[in-house]
């Protein structure tokens, strides 16, 4: 049993360590956006399913030495992909179906290694379940789930402030390497055991529990997919407002598991009599934090995220737990669960951006919550710790919040938008354009929103409407650059991010403005619903895809100006603020050229990196803040200007507006294509 439990426990570790190396190190080539962790848990839980789907039918039609012959040798191809590293070949040339691409890489780097730890714990679970006398193979699901979870929580506290992606790659492919004689130990055990006396479950279970209903597995499928759907929504609505980093994938996939540990562990952690009044008020805070959005506020939203998503998952695994099967359906029970999770996970990243123009797939998961827990009450069960009676004291407000909740989500779904206001979503996020009185209340406005962020805003009245605003207003630090240098002769301006245009408006006859964006809808939505770009002086070129992939394959462009916009609310492009990606910057630039920041972040202080990474090629950082200003339609604004010309940075306009950022005595480690971490940066 020890063997065995080992074994399982290194399964479910490299299993759930693998997750956050590989998304992180894939995640700069997709714009660094949320949804490509949401991707990536499709993409495991699917091969979970795999995974269980080979345990099942092993157990079912195979004889237990040939599963243990069998199951060595997917150990041992496993063994010749290593080291497990993402195919560069992978990388997308444009911003056309990311997800698909994503899969593609995922498929072809860690897809069999992957599956064999996946496969692990069932069957070992399964020849658990064999032997007369051993131990309840549930106990080896609760001891997955704990090396699971410590997988995930020492990957941002251990791993990630400490070793480079490649470092991490090669120690999981040692440690996968230090797996397979664990697993040819657990075979061997397997066959020692004579034939006569392995006894098949079925032989001596009689359990009347042992054959359960259909009604009894569409629960196996309901309560994991409605779990899975709301790990999933939650962390896609806490990494739009915060920033797209692990611990942010990590501390709901841990809450999602520790629920799961302690469920299977013992009966005596979930009954109804607590969890049915807390998911009440649980699901009330989850529907009011999603109603407030992005003005709910980082200490309040993650708090309440988090704590929420525990006590929901506490109850669809507690509910779970209590309806496991007699052993002898042991494989069947777990290939359910992973089914269910894959449909949750295929829901909220496959489904919900094509259905809904919000994150309402929330709302979805919150009403399928809260129906389940109505329904549980009305009959009585006398299932371990479910707990009995026909009606719990509960019931009544329970109902009236699912009620409520359905009647907000029936709205939003019934009313295809307010007046004036147009929500698109895709793989990026989701896009607002809302028309409303300007701030001094002068005239009409129309507003370009990016999950919580606004990218743009633009006068509706003719004279004004080529103004520049929000965080581009002629005061702020992009504003004083452009302003500085034309009396150039033309110049090329690189912008990295489009928003709706508004810098544009600085362009001149003879100057060429060049915008790199990565998603299309900004591209559609800054052409057709905004002027900026159209009554531009300067000649305009967009480039679809992501910025530094599209520069790395371009020849040198010269710009005097390279402009840095692509951050999105706090979910940081962490790819744009590496030594490799100032080296790419440097070589576009003419030699005097300047690199311009926009580092206005809520959570986050970026200043002391790009300082760093300045001082790192003998150049300077200047910080320009810039106050809000109703009258001219324009928000608090912080600007970075990196650059080699003293000259400029001397001008009596840049000195007065702005000031050196200067390092310190313990500067941060620099940020390179194998190492960051945001933590650091945290205000």
């Amino acid at each position: 049993m020890l063997i065995r439990a080992v074994t399982v426990f290194l399964a479910a570790f490299l299993l759930f360590q693998l997750q956050p190396i590989v998304a992180k190190a894939i995640l700069p080539w997709f714009g660094g956006a949320p949804a490509v962790w949401t991707s990536c848990v499709l993409f495991f839980q699917s091969l979970l399913l795999v995974g269980y789907a080979y345990a099942h039918a092993s157990t079912r039609t195979l004889r237990p030495r040939t599963q243990g012959a069998v199951h060595l040798v997917l150990v041992a191809g496993a063994l010749f992909v290593l080291p497990i590293a993402p195919d560069a070949t992978g990388v997308p040339t444009g911003s056309a179906m990311p997800i698909l691409h994503i899969l593609a890489v995922l498929a072809r780097s860690v897809a069999l290694p992957y599956f064999v730890l996946c496969a692990s714990t069932p069957l070992l679970q399964s020849w658990v379940a064999l032997d007369r006398g051993a131990s309840s193979p549930y106990r080896l699901y609760a001891l997955s789930n704990a090396g699971s979870m410590l997988a995930l929580l020492s990957y941002p506290i251990a791993i990630e402030p400490w070793l480079t992606t490649a470092v991490q790659e090669n120690a999981w492919s040692a440690a996968f390497a230090g797996f397979a004689p664990l697993s040819a130990m657990s075979v061997r055990v397997l066959w020692r055991s004579s034939e006569p006396a392995i006894v098949t479950v079925a032989a001596h279970d009689n359990s009347p529990a042992a054959a359960p209903v259909l009604g009894q597995r569409l629960l196996w499928l309901a309560l994991p997919a409605c779990a899975s759907t709301l790990l999933l929504a939650v962390t896609n609505q806490m990494c739009q407002e915060v920033a797209v980093i692990p611990l942010l994938w990590i501390l709901p996939l841990s809450l999602y598991l520790f629920s799961f540990v302690l469920c299977f562990e013992s009966d005596r952690w979930y009954s109804r009599s607590w969890c049915l009044p807390v998911l009440t008020l649980t699901l009330i805070a989850l529907a009011h934090a999603l109603a407030m959005g992005a003005r709910v506020g980082v200490l309040y939203a993650v708090p309440v995220y988090s704590i929420g998503l525990f006590v929901c998952c506490m109850f669809c695994h507690g509910e779970l737990a209590a309806r496991r099967p007699a052993a002898r359906h042991l494989t069947s029970f777990n290939l359910m669960i992973a089914l269910g999770g894959a449909l949750g996970g295929a829901f909220v990243s496959l489904l919900a951006p094509l259905l809904f123009r919000g994150f309402d797939e929330l709302y979805v998961g919150l009403l399928a919550c809260g129906a389940l827990a109505a329904a549980f009450t009305f009959k009585s069960s006398t299932q371990r710790s479910v707990g009995k009676g026909t009606w719990h004291p509960a019931l009544p407000a329970l109902l009236a919040v699912v009620i409520s909740i359905g009647a907000i989500f029936g709205m939003r779904l019934m009313t295809p938008t307010r007046p004036g206001l147009r929500e698109l979503r895709n793989f990026y996020g989701i896009l607002c354009i809302q028309d409303l009185a300007s701030p001094d209340g002068s005239g009409g406005m129309r507003y370009m929103t990016h999950g919580g962020t606004r990218h743009g805003q633009q006068y509706q009245d003719p004279i004004r409407r080529a103004l520049p605003t929000t965080y581009y207003g002629r005061a702020s630090g992009a504003g004083i650059l452009l302003d500085e240098l034309s009396t150039r002769a033309p110049l090329r301006v690189g912008f990295v991010g489009l928003g709706a245009g508004v810098l544009a408006t600085y362009g001149r006859a003879g100057d060429t403005y060049r915008f790199y964006e990565i998603n299309p809808q900004v591209i559609d939505v800054a052409q057709r619903e905004f002027t900026f770009l159209d009554d531009s002086p300067a000649e305009i070129e967009i480039v679809a895809g992501d910025a530094r992939l599209s520069l790395e394959r371009e020849a040198s462009q010269h710009f005097a100006v390279l402009v840095l916009d692509a951050f999105s609310s706090d979910a940081i492009p962490v790819h744009l603020l590496t030594r490799e990606a100032f080296e790419l910057y440097e070589r576009h630039l003419v030699p005097d050229g300047v690199l311009a920041f926009h580092v206005t972040t809520r959570h986050l202080d970026l200043a002391p990196l790009i300082a760093a990474l300045a001082r790192e090629r003998q150049q300077q950082a200047w910080e320009i803040l810039s106050p809000a200003d109703d009258s001219q339609a324009v928000l608090d604004a912080r600007w970075i200007l990196v650059t080699s010309n003293r000259d400029l940075l001397a001008r009596p306009r840049i000195q007065a507006a702005g000031r050196a950022v200067e390092v310190g005595a313990n500067p941060p480690r620099i940020w390179t294509d194998d190492y960051s971490n945001l933590l650091q940066f945290l205000k």
